[in-house]
């Protein structure tokens, strides 16, 4: 394998990581501030509606 094309296949797996971790983390990261949110209002998030259900 040239150099040039396994410099290219490592920029290739290192793209494809961060858009992984991307994907990934941000939604992850706003499900728990809305979780969050809604226990500091005192309720529990549904996770079917999506909605927070304050007792």
């Amino acid at each position: 394998m040239t150099p040039s094309r396994k410099k290219s296949m490592n920029l290739v797996a290192v793209g494809a990581a961060v858009v992984f971790i991307l994907v990934y983390t941000i939604p992850t990261i706003q499900h728990t501030a809305a979780v969050d949110a809604c226990v500091e209002q005192g309720g529990r998030l549904n996770s079917d509606t999506g909605s927070c259900e304050v007792e």
